[in-house]
């Protein structure tokens, strides 16, 4: 409910404040005193249009300022706990400025806002009903709303909503899996691929170093042996050998030390040489006979080492990498059919929900036309109370066609969306004979709010009492006991739901709670409307001019007591 009200150079208000409490408030005042200005700046603070027209001369900004409890509105509170909207305990502060050049400025609470937010926040809060203005009755899902409550369908709406997301969300699993299969596809047979590239040539690590020094072993194989052999020859094998002529020459030496006793020592180190190339000829036989060379074992080793280093060139990797690099497309691979196994699950999940869905979407459009005879009578005697004898409103219901719709009966396809197949639009007419046609485009805002009341009155108590209701002038035209039922009307709403109206009709206004009087003046060449809320004797006297203009006799006095006093009930 709205528990405060402060409005700043906002057309005729210079200042304005006022306190509110539950129940009925309703404006009084003469004609052109600024009645509809509180209501045109109220709209204004939930979302409404706005004008600079409205900034006082002189001034170069508006500013409202509206206080509101949250208390028992849930939907307020989710809706700002969603947008990140800080806020503490059961009240928060709306403020709208305009500025001259047309920029706005919006807070809520402590916290900067866009119009838009306002806007939507507006709509959890309040109901707006004026001549020019109708933010809640002409918008579909909330006409949907009402006929459900009247039938007491909110709750299989709800089930009919959460078996909607639930198949909508498998839905979704499952068309993101096939929408990737042919990745996932692709994916699997590079995975398969390199899995078999790496696993036929299995490399180990330290294999690579090892197979390069045995090659490098093996590619100098035939040289070395070549040079053995050669060794071997020059040193024994030919005819004229090292070790075959060597003794002739140690002959020789030996008679040159005979003759010469100081050679002697020379003699020896030609002995000495000898037995050594005799030593080192056993040596390099030996390792002549050691030395393996085989042509057929280098082929393998380079064929082995070509396998491995092209496996390093392409993953650029080492032996280590590539055989971690395994595991994980292992792994992955493994992944993969998990995936498969997660595709059949969100395939058996679409199915059951989406069976469940179309059932309780069926069950709830069946119901609601079950419901819409009943609902059509209960608000044409609510309508012919309310003055508006031999209008009527129809509720029409279909589905809507749509080749991608996820609901197929016979060869067609119907759209769903979150309140079912229904698609719901009320139809008006205010005359007998007349062919009802869509409210939206008939029915004046006086009218409008007279079908608003005949809905509330209808639903009775299945309002939402967190709901403001906002009302312009929609008692034009009624008196007697047209006016009378609206008042009491009106009263019974407001046991629920905090109404402020603004009222031309005695009945309405001795009807209300809180009334308060809009007046202006002039002070300093200057023209400023002020608000007062009325005690009971000032209640009394603005009745009185209420029914009987300026001229206020004892008579119109007395009616006006007596009109308070019953209270229109």
């Amino acid at each position: 409910m709205i528990t405060f009200i402060k409005i700043r150079d906002f057309a005729l208000f210079e200042s304005l404040e006022l306190s509110l409490e539950s129940g009925l408030s309703v404006v009084t005042g003469e004609s052109g005193a600024g009645k509809s200005l509180v209501f045109d700046a109220l709209t204004s603070v939930f979302g409404g249009r706005c004008s600079t027209s409205n900034i006082r001369t002189g001034k170069d900004k508006y500013s409202i300022q509206v206080s509101i409890s949250l208390e028992n509105n849930p939907k307020a509170k989710e809706y700002l706990t969603n947008q990140g909207i800080l806020f503490s305990g059961e009240e928060i502060i709306l403020t709208k400025e305009l500025m001259r050049d047309g920029k706005a400025r919006v807070k809520i609470g402590d916290s900067l806002a866009s119009t838009t937010h306002l806007r939507e926040l507006g709509r959890t809060i309040a109901e707006i009903h004026s001549q020019n203005e109708q933010l809640f009755l002409l918008e579909k899902n909330h006409q949907l709303e009402f006929l459900d409550r009247f039938g007491n369908l909110e709750s299989l709406r709800i089930r009919f909503k959460q078996t909607l997301r639930q198949f909508r969300h498998w839905k979704q699993k499952l068309a993101d899996l096939e929408e990737n299969q042919k990745f996932l596809t692709k994916r699997k047979e590079i995975l398969d691929f390199e899995i078999e590239e790496i696993e036929s040539i299995a490399p180990k690590e330290g294999e690579d170093q090892s197979l390069e020094a045995e090659e490098r072993l093996l590619a100098s194989g035939e040289k070395l042996a070549d040079s053995y052999r050669y060794v071997l020859e020059e040193l024994s094998e030919k005819e004229n050998s090292i070790l075959k002529t060597f003794p002739s020459i140690l002959s020789a030496i030996q008679k040159i030390s005979q003759i010469l006793p100081e050679k002697k020592a020379f003699a020896e180190e030609w002995e000495d040489v000898y037995e050594r190339l005799k030593s080192l000829k056993s040596v390099i036989r030996e390792e002549e006979e050691e030395l393996f060379f085989s042509p057929e074992r280098l082929d393998m080793v380079q064929a082995r080492l070509q396998g491995i280093n092209r496996l390093k060139k392409k993953y650029q990797m080492s032996i280590p990498e590539i055989l971690q690099s395994l595991e994980d497309k292992r792994a992955e691979l493994e992944s993969w059919k998990q995936e498969e196994g997660d595709e059949d699950f969100f395939r058996i999940k679409k199915d059951q929900s989406f069976s469940e869905m179309k059932e309780l979407g069926f069950l709830l459009s069946k119901s609601r036309r079950n419901i819409i005879g009943s609902f059509e009578d209960q608000i044409q005697k609510e309508l012919m109370d309310l003055g508006l004898e031999g209008a009527k409103l129809q509720v029409v219901l279909r589905w809507e066609e749509n080749p991608d719709g996820e609901v197929e009966e016979g060869s067609k396809s119907y759209f769903l969306s979150e309140t079912g197949l229904d698609q719901i639009e009320f139809y008006f007419s205010a005359n007998p004979g007349e062919k009802p046609r869509p409210l939206r485009k008939v029915a004046s805002g006086g009218e409008l709010s007279r079908v608003m009341l005949a809905l509330r009155s209808a639903l009775g108590r299945q309002a939402p009492s967190q709901q403001i209701l906002l009302l312009d002038e929609i008692d034009t035209g009624l008196g007697g006991e047209a006016a009378n039922s609206l008042a009491n009307k009106l009263r019974k709403l407001s046991a629920n739901s905090q109404i402020f109206l603004i009222t031309h009709t005695q009945q309405v206004a001795a009807a209300a709670d809180h009334q308060i009087r809009i007046e202006k003046f002039i002070e300093s060449g200057r023209t400023i409307a002020k608000a007062t809320e009325l005690n009971f004797e000032e209640r009394k006297r603005e009745l009185a001019r209420m029914i009987g203009g300026k001229q206020v006799t004892q008579a119109v006095l007395k009616a006006a007591t007596d009109l308070l006093q019953k209270k229109a009930v």
